[in-house]
């Protein structure tokens, strides 16, 4: 059924028909509305019955902006744009996902569940299923005003007490921090986040349901500078700059929750002037700028004489000069060098981060590949049983511990299996003998941002798309795994030639990881080749297309069936970004579940320092 066929009836609330409908399915189809996103037609449906139901509305940078009816306080109204009269509290509807966010009763729910709560009459003995959430209570009971000892321990010259305390900063002496709210659109304190200053190290906390920005500057200011912690923060909040407000993000440049987007809404202009201090992070920017509209967005790309903020300001450069060469982050279809140039600076002088993260137990690849990078398109292929989804899962998890937001899309291996392996492979040894261990290595296994669909067996293309480019907008995914292709084909509308439908399937692939700055890794079983020959990039299953759109081809050897003396090995078989081609020995740890040397030569070493001892 198409999702624009599920919000229609939720609106209908004069047939009674409709009401029994709703008793026996509102819950199912409002949890499958809320996981979903919203096509540009489905969008003007919604905006049509909208009108249809008489709910005034506006539409704005992200999000659809209503009245919400589910508030019990009625302060601060405001005035519709066409018609000039009141309403209650804005409510927002993201325009891609569909989610109901008001961040005065601190309700998050599918648009679904939000109408027919207050639109339709409820049944005797019916209970409201929007509660409205307590305030969030701050962790940090003993705070204080600014101190001279605080901004001493701050370091940044010039810097005085009352500049901090204006810009809404709290001191707590003893554990030496400075405390700053978060506030959601409403301006409800949501969270806190907080800067030691012995380390300058960042911590942030907020309630589970929502999230919030740290906000500097006038609410008639229709400019922003988004910076990613605290440190840019307080150096432009206390410049006084008299054009932009300063803002911000919670948490720094892994992920920008759906929830801060209402608050981003009045500003036609947002400029990104952020700290990469990873290799993950440097395309950050251009990922929340396609979550923001990348119309309204600017970018200050880093290089020597344009710094991040608190650099700049140790450097003594000019910010304001330096904020006046904020460049759009949106090109159009026909460029200049000239237009590119800074694009080209920054990244000659940034090239570690331009090359991607580093693998930790991999680090023949970080020669080889040089660093795995947004945007890209991996095929892994290898004999049956060679064990392509055990490397991959390893391959992905090295990635998620340095703070790569992954999603695994695992149609052939359940996801409680391929879950247990990526925790074993974390771990180091099974844990079914250890079973008192469990819960101290689930809870750290789960800190990790790893993703799961829960697509199993064969599937099309179009849904799974669906739930990619969801988590690449909620989560901020930046690496998704399909394991493998061909449990993709045979079920889609195509009826024809497998070569072509397979040929489409990547090229969908290959338009959404360039589209969506996200890295695609496709697992493909190869042609039917004689045991004893090599597989080459002409071995993968299909047409050439597939290598064609490949950045990098990985192909498992495994010649161990074949010859006495046979190896296994990982082969480099094309490198889009280097060039450079190669080999990767691998040996299999069958307790760690791991290919990785760096992971088994730890283990000798803990294994023979006893003896010794």
């Amino acid at each position: 059924m198409r999702r624009a066929g599920l919000i229609k009836p939720l609106l209908r609330i004069n047939n009674e028909k409709h009401r029994v409908w709703r008793k026996n399915y509102a819950t199912q189809v409002d949890s499958g509305l809320a996981e979903c996103s919203l096509d540009p037609k489905e969008y003007v449906d919604l905006k049509r019955q909208l009108r249809q139901l008489n709910l005034p509305h506006k539409d704005g940078h992200t999000c659809l902006q209503l009245e919400c009816r589910l508030c019990d306080r009625n302060r601060q109204p405001v005035t519709n744009a066409k018609k000039g009269t009141d309403h209650g509290l804005l409510a927002y509807v993201n325009k891609r996902t569909g989610a109901f966010i008001c961040p005065n009763c601190d309700v998050k729910t599918s648009l679904g569940s939000a109408l027919l709560s207050y639109q339709l009459p409820h049944p005797a003995g019916y209970r409201q299923p929007l509660p409205r959430q307590p305030l969030y209570e701050s962790r940090f009971p003993h705070l204080t005003e600014v101190t001279p000892e605080a901004c001493a321990a701050l370091g940044i010259k010039g810097l005085k007490e009352d500049q901090l305390n204006a810009i809404g900063a709290q001191w707590e002496s003893q554990q030496q921090l400075l405390h700053f709210k978060l506030r959601n659109a409403a301006q409800v304190v949501v969270g806190e986040k907080v800067l030691y200053l012995g380390d300058r190290r960042e911590e942030i906390y907020q309630s589970s349901s929502s999230s919030g920005l740290l906000i500097h500057g006038a609410m008639n200011k229709t400019k922003a500078v988004l910076v990613s912690n605290l440190l840019d923060f307080i150096v432009l909040a206390t410049q006084n700059i008299e054009t932009h407000c300063v803002v911000c993000l919670p948490y720094e440049l892994k992920t920008l929750p759906q929830e801060c987007l209402p608050a981003l809404e009045r500003f036609k202009e947002l400029i990104f002037w952020l700290h990469y201090d990873a290799s993950h992070s440097w395309d950050a920017a251009r990922a929340f700028a396609l979550k923001l509209d990348e119309r309204r967005c600017l970018l200050i790309r880093p290089t020597e004489t344009e710094p991040a903020p608190h650099l700049a300001l140790r450097r003594r450069l000019n910010l304001r000069h330096i904020l006046a060469k904020a460049t759009p982050v949106q090109h159009k279809a026909i460029t200049t060098f000239g237009a590119m140039r800074n694009d080209i600076l920054s990244e000659l002088q940034n090239i570690e981060k331009v090359n991607g993260v580093k693998w930790k137990r991999f680090p023949v690849l970080n020669k080889l590949l040089k660093g795995h990078r947004r945007g890209e398109l991996t095929i892994l292929t290898g004999p049956t049983g060679s064990g392509k989804t055990t490397f991959m899962s390893e391959y992905s998890l090295d990635l998620a511990m340095q703070g790569v937001n992954t999603l695994w899309g695992s149609f052939e291996i359940r996801n409680t299996r391929l879950a247990a392996t990526l925790l074993r492979q974390y771990v180091g040894y099974p844990l079914d003998d250890r079973l008192q261990e469990f819960n101290h290595w689930a809870a750290e296994f789960e800190r990790l941002p790893l993703y799961f669909m829960t697509f199993h067996g064969q599937q099309p293309l179009k849904p799974v798309l669906e739930a990619i480019e969801h988590a690449s907008y909620v989560h901020d995914v930046m690496h998704v795994i399909i394991d493998n292709l061909q449990f993709m084909m045979g079920v889609s509308t195509y009826r024809g030639d497998k070569f072509w439908e397979q040929d489409s399937i990547i090229a969908a692939f290959r338009s959404f990881a360039t589209k969506h700055n996200v890295h695609v890794t496709l697992v493909m079983h190869p042609r039917k080749e004689r045991q004893e020959d090599e597989l080459t990039t002409s071995s993968v299953f299909g047409t050439a297309k597939a290598t064609q759109e490949a950045d990098n081809v990985l192909i498992i050897q495994d010649k161990r069936l074949t010859s006495v003396r046979g190896k296994k090995y990982l082969q480099i078989a094309k490198n889009r970004y280097s060039g450079d081609l190669g080999i990767m020995p691998l040996e299999f740890d069958k307790d760690a579940l791991s290919y990785s040397s760096q992971i088994q030569n730890a283990k000798r070493k803990r294994e023979k320092t006893p003896s010794e001892n």
